[in-house]
């Protein structure tokens, strides 16, 4: 380590290296106030550092030992924020940091067998109660970080190729709990409706449009075509708010198919009308004086509409997309048609609800030739 004195009070202390890709020499630099004992020992250990961290992925070949999980995350999160879209991003960073604590943040990496780590997500699922999908994430989530590091040779290989979870077969995964009958949907838009019109006008419009929750959170007055008969809305992106930050439209919604342009019925032109008298700018669906409106809001009052009325079912903003989805499939609409309103290449839930209402609105019709 060399100092180069730039001035009375900037020190600039540099050492070299030897670049391993090219072979060339490399610098690294630090500059400090002071040119004393003390600052050159903790020059020093800065430069040594910077050098550590310009070298952390060229080992001749050999895995670097000892690689902590919160050392991984810590490195990885940096570049999986560069290749994900905002809200992805924030819920892998939230998985993670949960993945930490749960296994343990000194927990050497190269240490995580596919055993262990069947069991924990197993104990995920029966011990700490959480949901199969759930699951999956933490799953993938960790698939993704062990991926990395295989890539930057802290591991051989990625111990998560060989995990088997056993989800839960005892969750509900009866069709016709993922939407809701018509007198169901009724009672659940009146309690809206009563609660707050901006929360019922914003329900009933997912239920006639078939949208996800953000792809119509993040609509606007000019995302809608005025001119055409019936009025088309185009979908093109997805609300994501993160905590402490403004909302803001993502430039593209969940899948590359979900980008659309959909006709909307009258009724949902009529609310639009209502809701652009009330707001004039901004995301169209929010409530005097706030910015955007949240989905925990919405399904926490859906929520409070599911016990009151005794509905058996996990009644959140989602339901009224597949009961969109099953009322296209009762009015036979065919189903590449209803795909393609819902932004779905191939969706297995899609095909579950239009199957089974079709196929109950062919038995109805079958009962009926007895009367003949």
């Amino acid at each position: 380590m060399w100092v180069e004195k730039r001035s009375k009070n900037n020190f600039k202390f540099v050492e070299q290296y030897k670049d391993p890709l090219t072979e060339k020499p490399r610098r690294v630099s630090i500059t400090l106030s002071k040119n004393t004992a003390h600052t050159r020992k903790e020059a020093q250990a800065a430069l040594e550092a910077k050098i550590r961290e310009k070298l952390k992925h060229v080992v001749d070949g050999k895995i670097k030992k000892g690689v902590t999980l919160e050392e991984l995350k810590e490195e990885w999160l940096p570049d999986y924020k560069l290749k994900v879209k905002a809200y992805t991003y924030y819920n892998g960073k939230s998985r993670a940091k949960n993945l930490v604590e749960g296994i343990g943040p000194d927990a050497i990496i190269s240490k995580l067998t596919p055993k262990y780590l069947t069991n924990y997500l197993n104990d995920l699922i029966y011990k700490k109660k959480l949901k199969n999908g759930s699951v999956k994430h933490y799953k993938e989530t960790l698939n993704i970080m062990l991926k990395y590091a295989v890539l930057h040779d802290y591991l051989k290989t990625n111990p998560m190729d060989n995990v088997e979870v056993d989800y839960r077969s005892d969750e509900q995964s009866d069709v016709e709990a993922k939407y809701l009958e018509p007198e169901e949907l009724k009672k659940v838009l009146g309690y809206l409706y009563k609660t707050n019109e901006v929360y019922g006008r914003f329900a009933e419009f997912l239920y006639l449009t078939g949208m996800r929750y953000g792809e119509a959170a993040s609509l606007t007055w000019e995302d809608f075509n005025k001119h055409a008969k019936p009025w088309a809305v185009s979908v093109t992106g997805t609300i994501v708010r993160i905590p402490g930050e403004k909302a803001v439209k993502q430039d593209s919604p969940k899948t590359q198919s979900s980008v659309r342009t959909i006709e909307i019925p009258e009724r949902a032109m009529e609310i639009v009308r209502e809701q652009h008298e009330l707001i004039t700018d901004g995301f169209l669906f929010r409530t005097p004086g706030s910015d955007y409106l949240p989905e925990p809001t919405i399904n926490w009052w859906l929520r409070l509409a599911k016990e009151k009325f005794n509905i058996d079912k996990p009644v959140s903003c989602h339901i009224f997309r597949h009961t969109h989805i099953s009322k296209l499939a009762e009015l036979g609409v065919p189903m590449y048609i209803v795909q393609q309103r819902v932004g779905h290449s191939t969706e297995k839930t899609t095909r579950e609800i239009y199957l089974h209402v079709t196929k109950e609105a062919k038995e109805k019709y079958t009962d009926k030739l007895n009367l003949l």
